[in-house]
């Protein structure tokens, strides 16, 4: 019983530590300026690190946000002294803008529309993610960075999302921080109104992979970090509705995202396990969820240009209009995902057009595009591919073949769900 009394402790730390790390790194940074970002991440981390050694045997304290913020601050305290700087924080426990509970965090996203003046950015996590996405850095080493820095993945979980090696998203990872360190811009002034605009379209671009990590994430216990995936949701909201950053974009990720959200309590069984579109029940959708995503779509058609997040909304919002799985238009939906691919020429949007090829009635000719894919070097570690293989294979009842992807597809780094969902699918395979 104490066993798992510990092991609840470490998965509730764990969440508390990514929902309150970013705030805590964000105010430091606001105080300290960029050039000290990296301490700040350091002692948010040492932090953590002693909340996990204690925490466990002495039970959490009431008030686990507050005590983060204030072991972080005095080792921010201890680093700045060694460096011979007198009074270097204001006074005070609680940094502001962290609630102090989870109400007042409800409270504080509700009011999130309100947290833009002029062309002042007053959202902590927002000032953090447009200092980080900074023009001077390249744009891949700009997403990376800010997706390590605000969300507090781990570099392996960047490097995963990218498609790319450990040793070389670290790389990137660090000459990013040298060269914003160097920058030094004065966070606390905050960005003017043409550095927003200018800076917009990698903030969307971070806030949509933010989204996509706590959607499906490659590692770990559950099938979706919700807490992350809904902090994206939050930010996109604010994006789309603040006067200086509302765009149609803006507006067409805030659609994606409230359609993928809706979803959320359908994707997860009663018993934990994964289950597949076509399995939900959508009654289990959220209604109001997919309402705020229409509204947010009608709203981006505002424009003239067409975005990525406009067409993978349109895809969602296809869905979500369905009344059931086979009721879906699968002809509509492989034509945005066949112009996203033209648009985008990911080799991941190219999985899923064949998907949708495969369900709109043609398995064979879109099994035939992705073995074409195996060119791609980055999708041979890619979970998703090989599932997609072994589904197509499914349907032309070929089931040793699928079973062989099925097996390959748990070489790969996956969540522990989607491991046992392969296992389900590689026994009924053989």
């Amino acid at each position: 019983m104490e066993e798992l009394t510990r092991d609840i402790i470490h998965q509730q730390l764990e969440r508390l530590a990514r929902s309150e790390r970013r705030r805590l790194v964000a105010d430091l940074v606001s105080k300290l300026g960029s050039a000290r970002l990296e301490m700040a991440e350091d002692v948010v981390q040492d932090a953590v690190i002693a909340a996990m050694a204690s925490w466990p045997y002495k039970g959490m304290p009431d008030n686990p946000g507050a005590w983060l913020n204030r072991v972080a601050r005095n080792k921010a305290y201890d680093r700045l002294r060694r460096e011979g700087r007198e009074n270097p924080l204001p006074e005070g426990d609680a940094l502001p803008g962290m609630p102090q509970s989870a109400n007042e965090h409800t409270s504080q996203a509700d009011e999130a529309h309100g947290r833009f003046f002029g062309a002042r950015i007053t959202d902590p996590e927002l000032k953090l993610i447009f200092l980080c996405c900074q023009p001077s850095i390249a744009v891949e080493d700009q997403l990376m960075l800010t997706l390590k820095v605000v969300s507090g993945f781990t570099a392996h979980d960047v490097a995963a999302l990218f498609l790319k090696k450990d040793a070389a998203v670290g790389q990137r990872l660090a000459r990013a921080k040298r060269k914003l360190r160097a920058l030094d811009d004065g966070l606390t002034e905050g960005p003017s109104r043409f550095e927003l605009k200018d800076r917009l379209p990698v903030v969307l671009k971070v806030i949509y992979l933010m989204f996509s990590l706590g959607y499906a994430p490659r590692r770990g216990q559950e099938l979706i970090l919700r807490d992350v995936a809904e902090e994206a949701l939050r930010l996109a909201l604010v994006v789309a509705s603040a006067r200086d950053t509302a765009s149609p974009s803006a507006h067409a990720l805030a659609a994606l995202l409230s359609f993928q959200a809706s979803r959320f309590d359908a994707r997860v069984g009663t018993d934990g396990k994964l289950v597949l579109l076509r399995d939900q029940n959508r009654a289990l959708w959220d209604r109001g969820l997919v309402r705020q995503g229409f509204q947010h779509l009608q709203l981006a058609q505002s424009g003239d240009h067409l975005s990525r997040y406009h067409l993978e909304a349109a895809i969602a919002a296809g869905h979500a209009s369905a009344p059931t799985f086979p009721e879906t238009d699968w002809q509509q939906i492989l034509a945005l995902y066949e112009k996203l691919e033209a648009m985008t020429g990911s080799p991941v949007v190219a999985i899923n057009a064949c998907v949708a090829e495969a369900l709109a009635g043609a398995p064979e000719e879109a099994f035939l595009k992705l073995e074409a894919l195996a060119r791609h070097q980055q999708l041979a570690d890619y979970a998703p591919y090989h599932i997609a293989r072994g589904e197509l294979l499914r349907m032309l009842r070929r089931p040793a073949d699928a079973a062989k992807n099925f097996t390959r597809a748990l070489e790969c780094d996956a969540s522990a769900p989607v491991i046992a969902h392969l296992g389900e699918r590689l026994a009924s395979s053989v």
